[in-house]
């Protein structure tokens, strides 16, 4: 059979980070030495060295968002928001320098959620920001408490999504689970454990009830749900029959899902089996993984070319409105 070489396309790249100073400055040692310059090139730098990268490796747009913890670990709650708005300015002014090459993800201090919520407004008024990213719990509180409801009003309202990332397991979680094996409590295992359930404790909540036009974004292929929905939804439907919808069709008219760090074309086309390339977007977590690698693979995939558009712009376009 004769290898079909797809088109070149437009890449835009959702899942793509930075780190501003002030906000690295209040984070513990453990997180400043894994964040550091050195040992993540590229990740305090929002300009040209990075617009070269970009180009390098043929990616047009990088939706650029604050890495984890962000402020959410910060405890003092009104440092935690002046800092959120600071880093917010700061990347207002690399995606203004650059606004055909950066959009936005807003930071928010979700330990103050009136405050987030504002904030929310404030990044996509005034600065276009085209939704927020939130690094997991915040000092243990999920999302699904209603206390942080306020920031999922303001984005259905706003008409943006929320993109929710992983952040280090529950403390109880890392000791229970895994501190004979600590290096399986992030990127490699822990962190999509943790995504997943995230996600599932929502659907359970009733948020999307609440809110019917929110809008969310996972990564990192689905963070292990589209391999394991069938079984979630026929064991956890049952036992909540006030939602108004099974949690299978929740998880799919709500969550958009990226490839982030994930660049493996079986678990793609297991993937794009349950939710579809409608629900699907190319990204890269970008400088923790290889731009030029992604790129390689995603021209590689043995998918159509309307499905290919689709995972590499068209839905980014329009679940952003880029």
């Amino acid at each position: 059979m004769n290898y079909h070489r797809p088109p070149k396309l437009k890449l835009i790249a959702l899942e793509e980070h930075f780190l501003h100073a002030e906000v690295a400055a209040q984070l513990d040692a453990v997180d400043q030495a894994l964040l550091s310059p050195t040992r993540v090139p590229g990740l305090d730098e929002l300009g040209d060295a990075r617009i070269q990268v970009m180009d390098d490796a043929g990616i047009a747009v990088q939706v650029l968002s604050h890495t984890k913890p962000g402020v959410q670990e910060i405890e003092d709650t009104a440092l935690a928001v002046k800092l959120a708005a600071g880093a917010n300015d700061y990347l207002a002014e690399a995606v203004a320098a650059h606004p055909t090459r950066f959009a936005g993800f807003a930071t928010l201090a979700t330990a103050a959620p009136e405050a987030a919520a504002r904030e929310l407004e404030r990044a996509v008024t005034e600065y276009g920001f085209k939704g927020a990213m939130v690094n997991g719990h915040t000092r243990g509180a999920y999302l699904d408490q209603q206390r942080f409801w306020p920031i999922f009003e303001a984005a259905e309202a706003l008409d943006v999504p929320i993109y929710l990332h992983p952040a280090n397991p529950h403390p109880a979680v890392l000791e229970a689970y895994y501190k004979d094996y600590p290096v399986l409590g992030y990127a490699p295992w822990g962190y999509a454990v943790e995504t997943g359930t995230h996600v599932l404790r929502l659907i359970l909540s009733g948020v999307f009830d609440r809110f019917p036009g929110l809008k969310m974004v996972i990564g990192h292929m689905g963070e292990l749900l589209p391999f394991a929905l069938w079984r979630a939804d026929g064991r956890l439907t049952p036992k909540y029959p006030q939602l108004k919808k099974s949690v299978r069709n929740t998880f799919l008219d709500h969550f958009s899902l990226t490839t982030a760090g994930v660049f493996s074309t079986p678990e793609l086309m297991c993937t794009a089996s349950v939710v579809g390339f409608d629900n699907m977007l190319f990204s890269v977590d970008y400088p923790f993984e290889s731009n030029v690698e992604a790129v390689r693979w995603f021209e590689s995939l043995p998918i159509a070319d309307s499905d290919r558009a689709k995972l590499a712009h068209l839905n980014a376009e329009r679940l952003l409105k880029l």
